[in-house]
């Protein structure tokens, strides 16, 4: 399995150099699974049609998080600069539904979509104003072919829970269920053949959080008490991934979708 690593927005938070500095350029890191002649997305990032108009990720979105409209950002864009065919892409796997994840599934309409079942109810069904907010209709108009998963395998993954056997993928591709940040929030681990990559989504944001308890700056601190809908449940899923980190950070690495300094690692460069 190949993975090769994308950025699919930039967004510069404006309350961030006050609050927040770790958090004033912020990627959203996406991955592309390679088999064979089949391509796979791990979150999308923002669309082609978000970076048109980006009134379409609302504007409290606007207001805050303070997108970059680059129009060479989105995954189709860049899957077809690398010499591929996006059409080939027939899965997607979401870590949650979050504009700024799932902004891209328009640009793969024919794409099988695996999230959590919790997930799906809560970005088709909101339950309250937080979820009315984050989720954007705009980004399951054309009516994505979901694949929604609530049972987990009788075998672990490095003690923790999982979703194997996702229909059209391989074996190697596997869901970690990390609620909190949203209802149905996932990681979403993949056995390169060379070691294993857990992509975190948004249950961290900077690698301090998963060093030392209770040792993520201020300013992240605060922001998870805003970003997370269920707070307790997410520190849970904290805590899952600090130990997978702990005990087992030579067999698996961990990567989350904003971590600025974890884009640095990936591209060789800083987030400009």
């Amino acid at each position: 399995m190949k993975i090769h690593y994308l950025n699919c927005g930039t967004m510069y938070p404006r309350l961030a150099p006050w609050f927040s500095p770790y958090q004033e350029r912020s990627c959203c890191i996406c991955m592309l699974l390679e088999a064979g002649d089949r391509l796979a997305l791990v979150d999308t990032g923002f669309g082609t049609a978000d970076m048109r108009d980006l009134s379409r990720l609302g504007s409290r979105s606007n207001l805050l998080l303070n997108v970059r409209p680059d129009p060479e950002l989105p995954a189709v864009r860049q899957i077809a600069r690398m010499g591929l065919e996006p059409g080939r892409v027939t899965d997607i796997i979401c870590t949650h539904l979050d504009r700024d994840h799932a902004g891209g599934l328009p640009d793969f309409p024919h794409a099988r979509v695996h999230v959590l079942a919790a997930e799906r109810e809560a970005a088709l069904n909101p339950g309250d104003a937080l979820e009315r907010d984050r989720y954007r209709r705009c980004h399951f108009a054309h009516g994505p072919d979901w694949v929604a998963h609530d049972a987990v395998s009788e075998e672990r993954w490095f003690g923790l829970e999982c979703v194997r056997g996702l229909p059209g993928l391989p074996p190697e591709v596997l869901l970690v269920p990390l609620p909190g940040h949203t209802r149905g929030h996932c990681g979403v681990a993949v056995d390169t053949g060379e070691g294993w990559v857990l992509h975190c989504g948004d249950a961290y944001y900077v690698k301090e959080e998963l060093r030392e308890t209770g040792k993520a700056p201020v300013g992240v601190r605060a922001f998870r008490r805003v970003a997370h809908h269920h707070y307790g449940a997410a520190m849970e899923s904290l805590e899952r991934i600090r130990r997978i980190f702990r005990e087992h950070g030579g067999e698996v690495r961990v990567i989350a979708s904003h971590d600025q300094f974890e884009y640095r690692a990936l591209f060789g460069k800083p987030l400009d």
